[in-house]
């Protein structure tokens, strides 16, 4: 039996074999059976692009992770279960989710946070400081990572 995660694992080796994306669609094309082999394909980054943009990704991850948990603190310092702590937790939630992506190079990740962030700057706390420095890093770094990651290859197909 093939379950959903043994198709993401097998891209995932065949990518840290060097064998490119056009060759491993062509080797698991007859395994992929609901159109998933495009989107794994598509959301993963080369293990070279990982190891040459690592401090960039680095740098993205820990300007991520201030701003989650200055969130975080922000969402428990209410004291008690209530309706605006349960929103104030939505942010580091998504933060989460993104923080995760972000340190495994998927592309979602990139693009979710470059629009996240962008999108941040609507909401007046995060235009003080130090979000209103760290936001648009965010944003730059995101879209750079995007950009030099996955961009160069979908131009490719």
């Amino acid at each position: 039996m093939f379950f959903k995660g043994d198709l993401e694992d097998r891209v995932e080796e065949l990518l840290k074999k060097g064998l490119s994306k056009k060759e491993i669609e062509e080797k698991l094309r007859n395994i992929d059976k609901e159109g998933e082999l495009e989107f794994y394909l598509k959301n993963m980054s080369y293990p070279a692009d990982r190891i040459r943009y690592q401090f960039v990704n680095l740098s993205l991850f820990i300007i991520l992770l201030f701003i989650t948990i200055k969130k975080l603190y922000f969402a428990l310092s209410f004291g008690q279960l209530s309706i605006v702590m349960l929103l104030a937790m939505v942010v580091p939630t998504v933060n989460i989710y993104l923080l995760r992506e972000i340190m495994r190079y998927r592309r979602t990740g990139y693009l979710f946070c470059m629009v996240l962030s962008a999108l941040s700057l609507i909401n007046a706390e995060n235009r003080a400081f130090p979000e209103i420095v760290l936001v648009p890093a965010m944003v730059f770094l995101s879209g750079f990572l995007y950009a030099r990651l996955f961009w160069v290859y979908n131009k490719d197909k």
